[in-house]
């Protein structure tokens, strides 16, 4: 078998990243809304690639984009906020929690109820590199975060309002009463200088959370501004949402006359509160791992390149992750997170592997303690090509678990595991509970599948039997093929289907079947007839989004509401259709300029950009329209028009696009090019150019 490590984890790499065209920051400031919220989630899509798409709860969408993670909430589109610098794992410090996540391209998205998992990956301009995974059991509680202090000032507490400098007090003397707190109206504050009153004025909006506290915080004060403004002369009230004042102290009493007090400002926070598990490695000295039975060998992995966490998928107490060279690994989710357990698939030859029986098991000498121990017989973990002593099957690349069954693709097939737990007694009084895997292990051409490199599986429920699907690749083997493998019969027998598209997932909800792949998105009813459906197109007047390519990266039915939706997620954005047909699309892309003219992507290959049924675009992004007549002129460098179109807005739908051909239908040739927009952008103006420039590059 052959398979060349670099060149094709690389090349799928790319596609879960899928690096823009241009650049985009990776790194972001908060999120301060004019309501006063601070927020980690930022406006749209950062990215137009998206590979992962996941539903949560009753509205929520995670989306795994090149860019780092997006999210549809129902309503709007938002972007996580990601960081370069350095976040503190739970294995240094577990109590630590993080609202932001690493820059890089989403590799893998896991969910389970409020459970969330995300992989990130980047590279080292050679090597695809494991960025870490990012982990939230209450990814739902996005807008329930602890309200963030942004300043704080020290006063004095003026119960009886008589304005002393730098104090504040309720005004209209609505003082403390005993059993039942404070109710005033509105704050008054006196801060000591004018930069300070200048410094609260600023950070204070509507919805701003005021927090009042002692020196010892026995006394709690907190309320919700409805409004800011000058009171007198130095002065400045705050007007109280009604209902909002809350107040703590286990004495019953109020604050006291000149009493020192901390006012401070906070904001409500839209955040998850993340814990951050470095990317699973090995210590040098990991050679010797216990699993079921007993233990086995291995090569450590310790490093995080060619070391990524191309799928994850949670089932009960445990979290799978597969990460290539980094293997198989699973998180126990029922304690508190610590270091992942390695998991030993079969050897390339091996057709089973049994982790649970005894006789599977040798006893031999630890290399570690020197003691005797069970070994796996003939058994040696090595991700390495085979070559080099390795084995293609130890490279992990999907993973899906559900009940006692898990199914893992890699590099040399498919491969079923029946995990078993068993209780065994240590002493009198205690108990382990092992988990042990039986395997099957499932190959071209041994088996029936298609191809060996397993690159997605999928889990179809209907009518009383279970369908496993799998998209494949070849390895290079003689007679190896793309498509898709599956079996409606638990991995005894085999079928092929869609062979030669390259297979990106399976999505399926009852007897319908979606595959997302190179050439688009494929539907079936009954896994044999396959019909494909037209790239998306949004039939809204003048909104000028359409997906403009036929690559479909992944596809979700979402079922949440009485007509199923679809989403698909494609290197040209996100859309999503009213109905199960591919009818009435809504199209989210990411918007970086929107009130500026310019074309994307600029330099432009109408060979390799945007490819749409064989022809690369670019597209013109022009801002607010407000008429309903578009024309483009296309100039070369000396002046001579190439190109003209006029967009009849009426009757036109999808993108202002050109593919790079002049009037005769020839591409153009290399160069730089002015392009000339008409049209109005404000209902009070008339329609006029807008210029920008392209650089084509074939």
């Amino acid at each position: 078998m052959k398979l060349s490590y670099n060149k094709i984890v690389y090349h799928i790499l790319l596609i879960s990243m899928g690096f823009g065209q241009y650049s985009s920051p990776h790194r972001f400031s908060l999120k301060s809304a004019s309501d006063g919220e601070i927020s980690f989630f930022l406006d749209g899509f950062n990215s137009n690639v998206v590979a992962e798409i996941k539903l949560m709860s009753d509205s929520l969408t995670w989306f795994g984009t090149g860019r780092g993670l997006s999210m549809h909430d129902g309503q709007s589109s938002y972007t996580y906020q990601s960081t370069n610098d350095s976040i503190v794992d739970v294995f240094s410090n577990p109590s630590s929690i993080t609202n932001v996540l690493p820059a890089g391209g989403v590799s893998a998205i896991a969910t389970a109820n409020d459970t969330l998992l995300v992989a990130f990956a980047g590279d080292d301009n050679d090597t695809p590199i494991g960025l870490g995974l990012a982990f939230t059991p209450k990814a739902k509680d996005w807008y329930e975060t602890e309200p963030s202090e942004i300043i704080s000032f020290t006063f004095s507490w003026d119960s009886s309002g008589s304005d002393i400098s730098n104090g504040v007090y309720f005004g209209f003397e609505s003082g403390y009463q005993p059993g039942s707190g404070y109710s005033g109206s509105f704050l008054v504050i006196s801060p000591l200088n004018e930069l300070d009153k200048i410094s609260i004025k600023d950070s204070v909006q509507t919805n701003t959370i005021i927090k009042v506290t002692n020196s010892d915080l026995s006394k709690v004060l907190s309320f919700t501004v409805q409004s800011v403004s000058d009171f007198s002369a130095g002065q400045i009230q705050l007007l109280i949402t009604p209902g909002s004042i809350t107040y703590s102290n286990i004495s019953d009493i109020g604050f006291l006359d000149n009493e020192s007090v901390k006012l401070s400002i906070t904001k409500a926070t839209k955040a998850v509160q993340w814990k951050y598990l470095p990317q699973p490695v090995d210590n040098e000295l990991d050679i010797e791992v216990p699993f079921g039975e007993g233990y086995f060998w291995q090569l450590p992995v310790t490093v995080p390149q060619a070391n990524v966490t191309y799928d994850a998928s949670i089932s009960g107490k445990y979290l799978y992750v597969a990460s290539w060279a980094g293997g198989l690994r699973r998180y126990d989710l029922s304690i508190n997170l610590r270091k992942p357990q390695n998991v030993p698939m079969p050897m390339d030859w091996q057709s089973q592997l049994s982790t649970c029986q005894d006789s599977a098991y040798i006893d031999t000498v630890s290399k570690i303690t020197g003691e005797s121990i069970p070994v796996l017989k003939d058994y040696y973990l090595n991700p390495r090509d085979p070559g080099d002593g390795g084995n293609h099957n130890h490279k992990a690349f999907s993973v899906l678990a559900y009940d006692d069954r898990i199914w893992v693709g890699t590099a040399n097939g498919i491969n079923k595991g029946r995990i078993v737990e068993e209780i065994t007694q240590i002493s009198e009084n205690e108990f382990e509970i092992l988990s042990c895997i039986e395997w099957d292990h499932y190959k071209y051409p041994t088996n029936g599948i298609s191809g060996n490199f397993v690159v997605a599986l999928g889990k179809q429920d209907w009518n009383g039997q279970t369908t496993i699907w799998a998209a494949t690749v070849g390895t290079g083997e003689a007679g190896e093929m793309q498509g898709l493998s599956y079996s409606r019969d638990d991995g005894v027998s085999w079928k092929t289907a869609l062979i030669g598209e390259r297979v990106y997932n399976i999505e399926s909800k009852d007897s319908l079947v979606f595959v997302s792949t190179s050439s688009g998105l494929w539907k079936s009813l009954d896994g044999e007839n396959w019909a494909k459906l037209d790239p998306a197109i949004e039939q809204s007047m003048l909104n000028q989004r359409q997906i403009l390519t036929n690559v479909v990266y992944a596809a979700k039915i979402d079922d949440r509401d009485s007509i199923p939706k679809l989403w698909i997620g494609t290197p040209d954005g996100v859309g999503l259709a009213q109905d199960t047909q591919g009818n009435n699309w809504q199209i989210y892309q990411s918007n970086h300029y929107p009130n500026e003219v310019y074309a994307y992507p600029n330099p432009f290959s109408p060979m390799t950009h945007n490819m749409l049924n064989n022809d690369g675009y670019v597209r013109f992004h022009i801002g607010n329209i407000y008429n309903k007549e578009v024309k483009i002129d296309i100039f070369n460098f000396a002046m001579e028009k190439v190109h003209s179109k006029n967009y009849n807005l009426n009757s036109y739908y999808g993108a202002l696009k050109w593919d790079g051909r002049d009037m005769l239908g020839n591409h153009v040739a290399n160069g730089v090019y002015f392009i000339r927009i008409n049209y109005a952008s404000s209902s009070n103006q008339s329609p006029g150019d807008n210029w920008t420039k392209l650089i084509v590059v074939k």
